[in-house]
């Protein structure tokens, strides 16, 4: 009976639009509710462990981190950058905004990040070169996609948390799907403005030499804050939850640096960073109820028989998760269907033999990519918005990088090296 109340409210709480934490806890006080001999105390118990953790201190680290690049301009120096690189090319500014987005990425963690402050600057300099709107849109949405993949990464701290997997093993299996997803999204650039000319507006004037110095120049110390990051963790310097605080040390030395950091601005990016940490934590606290909660019932054994009555394949199976996370993803946004999926997810990892870190860089892909799939599509969304273009030209615009994606997907899916030979090569496997 309490299994049948725990879904219904989950369902229909979800159908009803309810905060996703509010969501988790009420189904899990249903349960409680309904027939089970636990306390309700157990509820704030679990919420308390959920939270109380190492790994989770870096979360608030790279979300201020990527709120003051964005606040202080820096985010304008690595686009400006991108620019003398690509920017000549036939299409060039869409090459800027994927190569502009795998900088950032090593700074900031998210796509939102990527949207809201990179994107708003892309976007700008694609419609004032006469690019058409609809697809600078959509090209921004996809490539910020590569923001959680590329470390640091939010998603992948809350599944390192999750799974009990290493963080800094996590980090560095994103590096390579995350260059892979940028190479798919270049090919479909490529193919496109060939086929047709009109998407794509002035090419810029090809860099001089002195041009691309003073760019590099100017956007050096950014550059150099992926290699910080990553290289200290890779090397045994710092944790991951360390690298979160070099992550904001460095990015209050740039604005030192390029004279951008002010009283003003620290106040405003630790309130906007403040804001965002406590939805997140408050997301992940509730997970740690709900996820007793699945486990309590049985959820996760309950559907691994069931796949596996389907299908003794490894590949069959990693077929139907890759296919049930897009789904949730398409629901549910990142690192809160992350937390929903997690218990079930893990356990049909050890059922399958599938290594957990090539699974936590699977789980990340398909549910960042629900960022730019209908109905949530919060990234596609808001570039949409940015670009002034209705969302269905938007999301039109955007299939053939929603194709790319699911290619790269499968290719990280069916060739773990790809997630696993960094990993192993510099942190033993």
């Amino acid at each position: 009976m309490e299994g049948i109340v725990f879904g219904v409210i989950l369902i229909v709480l979800f159908a009803a639009n309810v905060p996703v934490a509010l969501t988790l806890l009420a189904a899990t006080v249903g349960f409680i509710l309904t027939g089970s001999d636990f306390p309700l105390e157990i509820v704030t118990q679990r919420m308390w462990g959920g939270v109380q953790s190492v790994v989770l201190s870096a979360i608030p680290m790279y979300i201020l981190a990527a709120i003051l690049m964005n606040n202080m301009g820096v985010t304008e120096r690595i686009f400006r950058f991108a620019c003398a690189l690509v920017g000549h090319l036939r299409g060039g500014l869409y090459y800027v905004n994927i190569l502009a987005s795998v900088i950032f990425s090593g700074m900031s963690g998210s796509n939102t990040a990527d949207v809201a402050g990179l994107g708003r600057i892309e976007i700008r300099a694609m419609i004032d070169a006469g690019y058409d709107r609809a697809y600078s849109a959509a090209i921004t949405a996809a490539s910020s996609i590569i923001g959680p993949i590329i470390p640091p990464s939010i998603i992948l701290v809350v599944y390192a948390q999750l799974a009990n997997v290493s963080t800094g093993k996590l980090f560095l299996a994103g590096v390579l799907p995350g260059c892979l997803m940028a190479f798919c999204l270049s090919l479909i650039v490529f193919t496109a403005v060939r086929a047709k000319p009109v998407l794509a507006g002035d090419p810029l004037p090809r860099a001089t030499l002195k041009e691309f110095l003073t760019s590099a120049r100017d956007g050096f110390f950014a550059l150099l804050s992926p290699a910080i990051i990553v290289g200290g963790m890779t090397l045994g310097i710092v944790t991951p939850s360390e690298a979160g605080v070099l992550a904001v040390f460095y990015s209050m030395l740039l604005g030192l640096i390029y004279g951008s950091l002010s009283v003003e601005v620290i106040i405003r990016s630790l309130r906007e960073a403040a804001f965002f940490t406590g939805a997140i934590m408050f997301i992940i606290a509730a997970s740690g109820a709900f996820g007793w909660a699945v486990n309590i019932m049985e959820v996760p054994e309950t559907i691994g028989t069931a796949i596996q009555a389907v299908t003794a394949s490894k590949w069959i199976a990693l077929i139907l998760i890759n296919i049930g996370l897009l789904l949730l993803g398409a629901l549910e946004a990142g690192s809160a269907a992350l937390i929903i999926v997690a218990p079930v997810l893990i356990y049909l990892g050890r059922l399958y033999g599938i290594d957990p870190v090539q699974l936590g860089i699977i789980a990340a892909v398909n549910l960042t990519m629900g960022s730019m799939t209908p109905p949530v599509a919060l990234s596609l969304f808001i570039s949409a918005q940015i670009a002034e273009v209705p969302m269905k030209r938007a999301v039109l615009a955007a299939i053939p990088f929603f194709l790319a994606l699911i290619a790269s997907l499968l290719i990280i899916t069916y060739v773990p090296e790809f997630s696993l030979l960094l990993p192993n090569l510099l942190m033993g496997a």
